[in-house]
């Protein structure tokens, strides 16, 4: 896998989106390779032959109107406009035929004169090494934020999305981009815009349309993955298979909250607090927005800075380590809500090596609804149509709450796309 869509990968893993994890995994599936079809570069590679030796500029700038009618011809993209189709600056498709392969490093301007630049020539006769080379050039952009915006359109594509512009808005948002004068995240319009270099090469090549962006043809997730997967080969996660291990049951009640909210798991003793941390977060529902501590024996463990007396490892700790030393201990979230979570130690047995949660009850409360006693009032608001707040509370949780509601399927499909992708992180 190409060095800057790993990275950025590893963020998305980091920020533990499921749609985003389910997004890498549709877009660079175990086992599929990218097969190329030379004829899908013929744009780029006529216009490099057209321009041979190169071709002189009008006094404007543009190219000859003979080669702006000959290329719409070529390609048939003057079947829906009127007019001549000779000017450039008239005729989008060359317009941005012209400036793609000026970015994509095909063609030079010098002295008044198009050029072929030396890439331009050596594959302008070799189909198969052009779109290799524009594979390499892709996403286009002279910005961080176009080109991480450009990698996330294509694992859009590569994924075979209908959608494309909302997975960008989402994945800008988890790798941390935002609006610098709102400082909300980055809008769909400004998407559009960071994304168009990119899908202007996509557009050119007939991958994908202006008109109808959410029919992509076959080969346009095979360039993407191309693009994606780079000279390297594929580094995805991969099931490690069932392996038998020392495990323990472990039941977590969230405390001072009705209706009761719990869940009974099963996780390998060799998991550390660290990672049972995540754990904890998916089986419950919680965000992972805020810091978090573990208290076992008077020990703590987490990540809260400043924090009176020293820490121990949550690295190094492992939940072998806990369950020896005692039989229950606490995890506690929020510490503005101050969500406490007590933890029992169930019995050991033999279990994958994969944490598994085996029943529950109760919906999380909502991130940042004041805690234990701010979830009574959510609900008794809620439940009230006459309470003065009810309209304002149904808004900000954006519809109906039903505390009783827990899916134990939904929730192991969760823990199994975040283990993998945790292991995954953990082997690099």
């Amino acid at each position: 896998m190409r060095a800057d869509v790993a990275e950025m990968v590893e963020r998305l893993r980091a920020a533990r989106v499921p749609e985003l994890l389910r997004l890498v995994d549709e877009a660079l599936p175990d086992g599929v390779e990218p097969l190329p079809d030379p004829d899908v570069v013929e744009p780029y590679r006529w216009l490099v032959a057209r321009v041979g030796d190169g071709v002189k500029l009008t006094a404007a700038g543009y190219l000859p109107p003979a080669l702006v009618r000959d290329t719409m011809q070529r390609f048939g993209w003057d079947a829906d406009r009127i007019g001549a189709g000779n000017r450039e600056d008239l005729t989008g498709p060359v317009r941005d035929l012209r400036d793609t392969a000026r970015q994509l490093g095909l063609v030079r301007v010098y002295r008044g004169r198009l050029l072929p630049t030396s890439a331009g020539r050596r594959y302008a006769e070799d189909p198969t090494a052009l779109w290799a080379h524009i594979a390499r050039r892709l996403p286009l952009g002279s910005s961080d934020a176009e080109r991480q915006a450009g990698l996330l359109w294509l694992l859009a594509v590569a994924a075979g999305r209908s959608e494309l512009v909302q997975p960008v808005v989402r994945g800008l948002a988890a790798l941390g981009w935002v609006d610098r004068a709102s400082r909300r995240p980055v809008h769909s319009a400004d998407v559009h815009a960071l994304v168009r270099p990119t899908r202007m090469v996509f557009e050119r090549l007939g991958l994908i349309t202006s008109r109808a962006r959410r029919r992509a043809h076959p080969n346009a997730p095979a360039l993407s993955r191309a693009v994606l997967i780079g000279d390297e080969p594929l580094d995805l996660p991969k099931s490690d298979g069932v392996v038998e291990a020392s495990a323990r049951e472990l039941t977590v009640t969230l405390l001072d909250v009705q209706p009761p909210v719990w869940r009974r798991l099963v996780v390998p003793e060799s998991m550390s607090l660290r990672e049972l941390h995540a754990v904890l977060q998916t089986v419950m529902g919680w965000q992972d927005a805020h810091l978090h501590l573990f208290r076992v024996q008077g020990v703590q463990y987490g990540d809260a800075e400043d924090f009176p007396g020293q820490l121990g490892d949550e690295e190094a700790t492992t939940v072998g380590d806990v369950a020896n030393r005692s039989v229950e201990f606490s995890y506690d979230y929020d510490f503005g809500d101050g969500w406490e979570h007590r933890l029992r130690v169930g019995e050991r047995t033999s279990a994958p090596d994969t944490p598994h949660c085996l029943d529950g009850a109760g919906a999380c409360p909502p991130e940042d609804c004041g805690g234990a006693p701010g979830y009574q009032r959510l609900l008794q608001a809620l439940a009230d149509p006459g309470d003065p707040e009810h309209a304002e509370l149904t808004e900000w949780i954006s519809g109906p709450f039903d505390p009783e509601a827990f899916d134990v399927s939904a929730t192991n499909d969760l823990l199994e796309l975040y283990d993998r992708h945790t292991r995954q992180r953990r082997r690099r």
